[in-house]
This record gives structure tokens, C-alpha cells and sequence, in this order.
């Protein structure tokens, strides 16, 4: 008797998970993206990656973005990928300029980089100052700026250079 109810829950059980496959094929998501928050001004108005008199790379730019925005850069090998260096810096005077970027043996090699840059628009990132000034990022229009799934603002751009 024990059997016949164990296998009889058993094919309760996949019938039921059947039916949830079956439903879970047939729904679709679109991520649609908010085309109306790309349109505008140029946020990152001047983006300079350089290298100093000792190799180092250094990157600054302009942002017309409030004063204490974090803004994070992430530098990559074009053609492996490979992650070169991060760095987080805040704007000042709507600029920002990178601490110096080395190697593990010293200098970066000459080489084609992509930098991402990113400041996403939540408590964790930004101070309330600058949650203020831009209304939780969702006052923000121009090219690389998005919206995560939960609605919150977030800006991402990439560049491409040789250093």
C-alpha cells in the first residue's frame, strides 16, 4: 500500500512539473531598453587615458555629473579580455583623474584597451548628496545611461584605446 501512494504522489508530482515546463516555455520576456534615457547630452564629456614619464597609465576625464559622483573604471586587454586594472574615483569640479595603473611587473604593456565606466545610482554607490542632485540617477538622460531591472539608474559606457 505504501508503494502504490509514494508512486501514485510520484506521478501527482511530474504531471504537475510537466505542466509548469510546459507554461514556463511558452512565457517570454523582452528587455526592452528605455530609449527616452540615452537621448541627450554626452554625460562623459572628455575621456583621456595617458601614460606618465614611468610607464604608468593614468586616466581623467570630465563628467557632467554632480560633484562626489563615484565613478568606477575598468580597463581591459581588447584582445584577450583580460582584465588590466579597476579603479574608483570621485568627481571633483565635474573631473577625475586615476591613481597611477601598473602592471604585476611594472608598467602596462603597449598594447589595444577597452575601459568600461560605470556608476550605478543606489545608497551603496553614491552619497545623498549626489542621490539628490540627480533624484536617484533617474534625472539622468544622455548616451550610457540605463535602467536595471528594478528601475534604478545606472550609467555604463565603454571607450577603446592604445596605450
Amino acid at each position: 500500500m505504501r508503494r502504490v501512494g509514494f508512486v501514485a504522489l510520484l506521478g501527482i508530482a511530474l504531471v504537475g512539473c510537466g505542466r509548469r515546463s510546459q507554461q514556463a516555455s511558452s512565457l517570454t520576456f523582452d528587455t526592452l531598453p528605455d530609449s527616452t534615457v540615452a537621448r541627450g547630452a554626452p554625460i562623459l564629456t572628455t575621456f583621456e587615458p595617458y601614460r606618465m614619464e614611468n610607464g604608468a597609465v593614468r586616466v581623467r576625464g570630465t563628467a557632467d555629473l554632480p560633484d562626489g559622483t563615484r565613478l568606477q573604471v575598468s580597463l581591459y586587454h581588447k584582445a584577450t579580455h583580460e582584465m588590466a586594472g579597476r579603479f574608483q574615483v570621485l568627481l571633483a569640479n565635474h573631473r577625475f583623474d586615476s591613481p597611477p595603473i601598473l602592471g604585476e611587473r611594472g608598467p602596462l604593456p603597449v598594447d589595444d584597451y577597452r575601459f568600461e565606466v560605470l556608476a550605478h545610482f543606489d545608497s551603496l554607490w553614491q552619497s545623498p548628496d549626489v542621490m539628490r542632485a540627480t533624484r536617484n540617477g533617474l534625472a539622468l538622460r544622455g548616451p550610457g545611461v540605463t535602467r536595471d531591472r528594478l528601475g534604478r539608474a545606472a550609467f555604463w559606457l565603454e571607450r577603446e584605446g592604445r596605450l
